[in-house]
């Protein structure tokens, strides 16, 4: 128990006010610890707490927890405990968590004392709970119940961990199914960083992923700042925190920084002094870190932060790299449906949609346009100025018809210097219109336009073909085949749109 202040010992007898009321037995204090044990969560537990020890006992009390800061209010009794903020925690300041300290104690608050419980738990936060007057005449009795309210408490807890843990699993792995449908590696990181902010009630995180090319590790995303502050930012495995975890593999809590010798305490930004990173691996493979810090209550990061914040690492990991092997695979789909040279799509992906083309336009009763195109003496361009040349020459004409069509018409390298362009919804004069505008654009281009490299002169030919009653996919390419050559046989450099021979 507290010492009596020397020198006004007659002075704070007066002000110790006994118990209110009957004495309660030890199984009415038993019923109110079973009461809290039952309790479906900790924040059920504490209303039971107050609500039974108020009846029960017919006083003010208060329930508190340490954190870092001092001590916080969590619960108190209907009406509140009619005590200034500066006389509770000066009432506090002297409660301890050391097992060597008596659990009932009393303690001078205002113009008064109160009781003080420490309800201890090895594995749980500091807490207490104050008891308006004197109750020191039931010490007795207050040990053990303290005991048991400890006891019910860190039952309670153990429940709301498993809970918690089968909770995070849950959310973890719906979390990787959605990641790992979503288009943008970019959006990926974010949700992973924001799931992670509302996981473990953190105002700050950020992800930091190793770059091979680089052998460095860079902030992919971040909440609570802005991401344009780190951007720039390369951390070195083995240096600093985030590089430290990402080289060790393990994960670092800090509950005080303060209390690492030569660690900066400059956190003009951040509001705590607790922090927790954890690595975040691919297999064996380490591949970023995530790490969190202001937990919105002011509490520091524990263990239990620590299990949370490794389980959903886990979840992320997955599916980053569920959503990177989508990317991957839907990079590798595209690239093989597109002409390496020219950017253009190439054959296959041509065949394919112009059998949808046609299908839609057997349905729709609508129309669809086919242009071939081929550059004039394509042949005597390589022999002439060498294959680089005529590599530049079929990439500035794939420029050019990408520039020319509509957005959404499929330009594709057919084969050789031979050009396929499917126009949907387009007739034969806006085909032949659109056909005319590339000829001219290609034979206009040879003079070389600044910071160009120049080019020999280049013309096309093309054949416009439209869809007709009973087409399959092979009679309109033939039509549109048949009126290029007709375009060549005709002294090339021209678009050809019919079958009429010339005179």
């Amino acid at each position: 128990m507290t010492p009596l202040p020397p020198g006004d010992a007659a002075a704070f007898v007066q002000r110790i006010r006994v118990m209110p009321g009957p004495r309660p037995s030890i199984h009415e204090l038993s019923a109110i610890a079973e009461a809290v044990a039952r309790a479906t969560d900790l924040q059920a537990a504490f209303h039971t707490l107050i609500t039974e020890v108020a009846g029960r006992l017919r006083t003010r009390a208060g329930i508190f927890q340490r954190i870092d800061r001092g001590w916080v209010l969590i619960a108190q009794t209907r009406g509140g405990l009619r005590v200034s903020v500066s006389d509770l925690h000066l009432a506090l300041s002297n409660v301890s968590s050391d097992d060597r300290t008596a659990p009932v104690d009393l303690q001078p608050c205002g113009e008064g004392v109160w009781t003080a419980l420490s309800l201890k738990d090895p594995d749980g936060p500091s807490m207490a709970m104050l008891l308006a007057v004197n109750w020191t005449i039931l010490d007795d009795m207050l040990t053990p119940f303290a005991m048991l309210l400890s006891f019910a408490l860190r039952r309670v807890r153990e429940r709301d961990v498993r809970r918690s843990a089968e909770r995070l699993l849950g959310d973890g792995y719906a979390m990787a199914r959605r990641l790992s449908r979503l288009d943008s590696l970019e959006i990926v990181y974010q949700r992973i960083v924001e799931q992670v902010s509302r996981t473990v009630e953190a105002d700050r995180v950020a992800l930091a992923l190793y770059r091979p090319e680089e052998d460095r590790l860079a902030i992919a995303a971040t909440h609570g700042y802005p991401a344009s502050v780190v951007k720039d930012v390369r951390i070195e495995p083995g240096s600093w925190v985030i590089g430290h975890v990402y080289a060790s593999g393990r994960p670092v809590t800090v509950p005080d920084i303060r209390q690492i010798p030569g660690m900066s305490l400059e956190r003009v930004q951040y509001r705590t002094f607790s922090f927790a990173a954890v690595p975040m691996f691919a297999g064996t493979e380490t591949v970023g870190v995530l790490s969190a810090t202001d937990k919105r209550d002011g509490s520091t990061f524990d263990s239990e932060d620590t299990v949370a914040l490794r389980t959903f690492s886990a979840f992320a990991s997955l599916g980053l790299m569920a959503a990177r092997s989508d990317t991957e695979v839907r990079r590798l789909a595209y690239a093989a449906t597109v002409d390496s040279l020219t950017g253009l799509f190439n054959r296959p992906y041509l065949d394919a949609r112009l059998h949808q083309e046609v299908e839609r336009a057997r349905r729709g009763a609508s129309s669809l346009t086919v242009l071939m195109a081929d550059i004039d003496d394509f042949k005597t361009i390589n022999d002439t100025y060498g294959h680089q040349v005529g590599d530049a020459v079929l990439q500035e004409v794939g420029g050019i018809l990408r520039s020319a069509v509509r957005i959404f018409d499929v330009c594709s390298r057919y084969g050789g210097d031979e050009f396929a362009i499917l126009m949907p919804s387009s007739d034969q004069s806006s085909a032949a219109a659109c056909a005319e505008r590339i000829r001219q654009r290609v034979s206009e281009y040879h003079t070389g336009a600044e910071g160009r490299s120049p080019l020999p002169g280049l013309t096309m030919s093309i054949g416009v073909a439209v869809i007709e009653t009973g087409d399959a996919p092979a009679d309109l390419i033939r039509r549109a085949d048949r009126r290029l050559y007709l375009a060549k046989a005709e002294g090339k450099n021209r678009v050809r749109a019919n079958d009429v021979a010339p005179d």
